[in-house]
């Protein structure tokens, strides 16, 4: 909006989301610029984490575990661009997301099949030799948003996160990971 007007922006989009959006419209018996609007919102809550400048890190790995397999498969982000996503600008090493850690996330969005092959030359997590049973996402959750899960006291280091305002369900790519994982660890042994 420029001065509190709205504007009009023009946007190509597939004839099947099209009919989706005249679907919905239907259904909700509202405007299909409303349906738009709605997505539109959604879309900026979820993202909200990547709107403020100062979040960098781990602070950013909650919106990467809720929304990361959409964002690198839509976006096309390769792990060199995650990482500046994610790191660019952050002198604390603390608060950086490993290289190794970065790829993961990069995998996300992966067919099951294609795993094994990407996460063979990845290091192991340092807890274990390979991911914990809980799955690639509660293994992220655990080491950066509350690593005191894992230490047993709190990390006053990390700054302020947006755990909690994230859904924080099993992704359904983390039961693949954890396949593909315990695959590459009995191929490397």
């Amino acid at each position: 909006m420029v001065g509190g007007k709205k504007q009009l922006v023009s946007v190509r989009l597939c004839h099947a989301d099209v009919e989706r959006i005249q679907a919905l419209a239907s259904r909700l018996r509202v405007r299909e610029s409303d349906v738009i609007r709605f997505a539109l919102r959604l879309a900026f809550n979820r993202l909200a984490p990547l709107l403020d400048e100062q979040a960098r890190g781990r602070d950013l790995i909650p919106i990467f575990l809720e929304c990361g397999p959409e964002l690198t498969y839509h976006f096309d982000l390769e792990p060199r661009a995650l990482e500046a996503i994610v790191n660019d600008g952050l002198d604390d090493p603390d608060r950086k997301v490993e290289s190794h850690d970065i790829e993961l996330l990069a995998a996300l969005h992966l067919p099951g099949y294609h795993l094994p092959a990407r996460l063979k030359y990845q290091p192991k997590p340092e807890t274990t030799s390979q991911l914990p049973s809980g799955g690639l996402q509660q293994y992220l959750y655990a080491k950066y948003v509350q690593p005191e899960a894992v230490s047993g006291r709190p990390d006053i280091s990390a700054g302020p996160s947006t755990a909690h305002a994230r859904n924080r369900t099993p992704l359904p790519n983390a039961a693949a990971l954890d396949e593909a994982a315990q695959l590459s660890s009995f191929h490397n042994k």
